[in-house]
């Protein structure tokens, strides 16, 4: 697809960061325009009306990373947990869960803990998501945005490189079901043999985890893999020996 027919703007990721999204969340909330129109939310944020750019921004931001409801302005649970926390890890949840809810936030930091994030990159792989189709300036902007977001979110560790966040539940990562499609042979290197594993969870071997990977892997593959696994699976404590297993 040719630059002229892409977007210059897309409403599918934020182009602002999660902190200017929380800076709007704050002053709708402190004003108490919950309830009230946009052109209302609008002028009580200092903007001359809801179709103002920045604002506009904002608000998608603040929806997109699922601290308002739509249509108005509305204060989702998320948001409250955020700025009324009422257990210790409330607050970086809602911050994990802003990230993580977005798919395409979801799946970068996915290939990238461990890693630091290069923005050339991710913005020369967000030019090229079809399902986006924006320019090479507004995919700048948006994976501009997608670091400052996690490095706000907690995201980023002191060396650097992506880790999820200590603290707060495990994310809910969202799932594409359009692209849920069994993984293809070919998707390992091709000169490569591959090998497939099956770990019964119980004694019924009802429960399994299956993976599909090479025969050998490096450390600091075992590592990533680990770390991924720890942050996909929804952990829960152990059950006691009354409970049914």
């Amino acid at each position: 697809m040719s630059e002229i027919n892409k977007k210059d703007s897309t409403n599918e990721l934020p182009m602002y960061d999660i902190e200017e999204a929380i800076n709007i969340v704050i002053t709708i909330h402190e004003k108490a325009l919950e309830t009230a129109s946009l052109p209302e939310v609008a002028k009580g944020c200092g903007y001359a009306n809801p179709t103002s750019t920045p604002f506009y921004r904002r608000i998608v931001a603040a929806r997109l990373f699922k601290l308002l409801n739509s249509p108005k302005a509305e204060l989702t649970k998320s948001a409250l947990d955020y700025l009324k926390p009422d257990t210790d890890d409330a607050k970086q949840n809602a911050l994990t869960q802003a990230i993580m809810g977005i798919k395409i936030y979801a799946d970068i930091v996915n290939q990238h803990i461990g890693k630091r994030i290069n923005i050339d990159l991710v913005a020369n792989k967000l030019e090229k998501d079809t399902s986006l189709s924006i320019t090479k300036a507004c995919a700048k902007t948006c994976a501009t945005v997608f670091a400052s977001s996690l490095k706000f979110a907690g995201f980023i560790s002191s060396d650097g490189t992506v880790a999820m966040p200590s603290g707060g539940a495990t994310p809910k990562v969202p799932v594409d079901e359009t692209n849920s499609k069994p993984e293809k042979d070919n998707e390992l290197n091709s000169d490569e043999e591959s090998q497939i594993q099956t770990l019964y969870l119980d004694n019924s071997r009802k429960r399994k985890i299956t993976i599909k990977a090479p025969f050998t892997v490096t450390k600091d593959e075992l590592e990533r893999t680990r770390a991924w696994l720890g942050f996909v699976l929804i952990v829960q404590e152990n059950k006691t020996d009354s409970e049914p297993q």
